[in-house]
Formats: structure tokens, sequence, C-alpha cells
């Protein structure tokens, strides 16, 4: 089994600094997150940088125009699975963190993931249980 990392919330809140910095000067309308991981991250950014919160779900209704001014984050661009779709619906994409190895990479992230170590963010149980790819299971 990989070995586990514990992040702490200052640890996400510089992810999200890093990519804040690296969205000076964009005109953003939205923030979304992707259930689940996304979810807080989302919410964070939302308040921290002043950008207006809403669901993936209705992010996905929004029309073409306004997808290119949301972003739609999650915790890790990991096997890349779960960013396909914003990707591929127009959306700029964000994640805390990006493993090596990704399929899809977002257009901004924090932290690059160079092994297999499993991240625990700080919104998850200390006893969780690696699942890699749970959504399809």
């Amino acid at each position: 089994m990989a070995q586990k990392v514990f992040l702490s919330w200052k640890w996400v809140d510089d992810q999200l600094n890093i990519i804040g910095d690296k969205l000076e000067g964009k005109d953003l309308e939205f923030v979304a997150g992707i259930p689940r991981g996304g979810l807080i991250p989302a919410v964070m950014m939302s308040h921290a940088f002043g950008i207006k919160y809403i669901s993936y779900s209705s992010a996905k209704q929004l029309p073409k125009e306004l997808r290119a001014k949301t972003i739609v984050i999650d915790d890790i661009a990991d096997t890349g699975h779960t960013l396909r779709e914003a990707v591929e619906l127009g959306f700029l994409t964000a994640t805390l963190s990006i493993r090596i190895g990704s399929k899809t990479i977002p257009m901004y992230h924090g932290e690059h993931i160079l092994d297999d170590r499993w991240l625990v963010f700080p919104w998850e149980k200390l006893d969780s249980v690696p699942m890699q790819d749970y959504l399809n299971k």
C-alpha cells in the first residue's frame, strides 16, 4: 500500500494561493468543484478570491461563453478520469495537486506528486482507505 501523507489546511491554502497567483488577471465568473474532492476547495477559492460559487451540475448547463469564464477545481489529478469531462466541456480547470502520469492535465495546479504516496486531505477521515478510481467500482 502507498504511504499515506496527511495534508494540512495550510497546505490547501498554499495550493489555492499558487493557483490564484496563476489566475491573476483572468476574467472569471464562477468556480465549481468536482464532487467529492473539489467541493471544499471550490468554496474556499470562492471566498478567497471573490469568485461566485456554482455547483458543477449547474455549471454544466452554462452556455459555452460562460464555461470559458468558469474554473472547475478538484483535489487531485490522479488518473485524470474525473477531470476529463470538465476539459471536454470547455471549462478552465485546476487541481490542488497533480500526479505525474495523469492522463488529463489541468490548466492550473498546485503541487506535482512524483511518487505513489496517498494524499489524505484535511476533510477526509484519517483512516481513509486508498481507493483508486472509486467512481468506477
